[in-house]
This record gives structure tokens, C-alpha cells and sequence, in this order.
């Protein structure tokens, strides 16, 4: 590796590295497993030559569904569960508001879990979430608002009232 593709690669991980990190987090609820999945991306980032983007936001996207995709394959191969949580993104939350928040939404399934944070909390539109995610933007509309509706009904079970 040269020095500049050294220096683009640095450029490359300090601003991306916090978000890969929290969106494994996201993804995987395992601490363990979300900076492997950092490290890895990056590993793989550094071993192939410099990628010329059009834009810095299409070289954010192919950095998050390049992050995305080896969640993806993380959680094929071992079966998620409930007790690999380990509250590591809660870690990042300032308020107790916040933590409950991310706590409920931590409890959806995956894929509801998914569009929720990327649109919600990365603030991504829903076209940008379906392309990230490989999906059709129908589809994320029907993830979000079906994700809203199980959000919705896990808040009002913890006797917070949601309209």
C-alpha cells in the first residue's frame, strides 16, 4: 500500500468507522460481533485498490451496505437469539429516553429492526433505505410502517401510551 492510498484509507476509517460499528451493533446486538464486523470491512477495504466514487454519499452508501451485507452473513451463520444482547449501541445513547427507545427497538426482528434505524435514527429517506438494504422501496415502506405498528404495540404493553 503506497502512502496515498495509505492517507485515503485513513481519511476512509475515521469517518466511517463509528458508523459501521453502530450499525453492527444495530444489527448483530453483540458488542463482540459488531467490531469484528468493523474489522473486517475495513481489512477487506485496505486488501482492494482505491474505489473511485462519484460522490462522497456513493462512497458512504457502498461502505454501509458493504457493512450491511457482512451482518447479513454473520447472522446466517449462527442463529440470532435474544441472549446474544448485550446492550453495546445502548452505550451511545445520552438520555434514558433514548436507551428505553433503542431498547424496544433492539426487541424487533431483524429486518424491522433494520429499516427502522437506518430511516429513523441514520436519516436515511426510504429510497435510500431500500437501496442500502438491496430492497424495493415498497417494501421498506411496508417494513417501516408494519416495524411503527410492533413498536407501537411493545411501547403501549410497557405502559407507555402511543397514539
Amino acid at each position: 500500500m503506497n502512502g496515498e492510498d495509505r492517507e485515503y484509507f485513513s481519511a476512509v476509517y475515521e469517518k466511517y468507522a463509528d458508523t459501521v460499528f453502530r450499525l453492527g451493533l444495530v444489527w448483530l446486538n453483540n458488542r463482540a460481533d459488531a467490531e469484528d464486523v468493523t474489522a473486517d470491512l475495513f481489512v477487506k477495504l485496505m486488501g482492494r485498490p482505491r474505489a473511485a466514487f462519484k460522490s462522497g454519499e456513493h462512497e458512504k452508501a457502498f461502505v454501509i451496505r458493504a457493512a450491511i451485507n457482512l451482518c447479513k452473513d454473520r447472522l446466517r451463520r449462527r442463529k440470532f437469539t435474544a441472549e446474544s444482547y448485550d446492550d453495546g449501541i445502548l452505550n451511545y445513547m445520552d438520555t434514558p429516553e433514548e436507551i428505553g427507545l433503542m431498547e424496544e427497538i433492539l426487541a424487533l426482528p431483524p429486518k424491522y429492526r433494520a429499516v427502522i434505524y437506518l430511516h429513523y435514527c441514520q436519516g436515511y429517506s426510504t429510497a435510500e433505505t431500500a437501496e442500502l438494504l438491496g430492497l424495493r422501496e415498497g417494501t421498506v415502506r411496508s417494513q417501516l410502517s408494519r416495524g411503527r405498528e410492533k413498536l407501537r404495540a411493545q411501547l403501549n404493553e410497557g405502559g407507555i401510551n402511543c397514539v
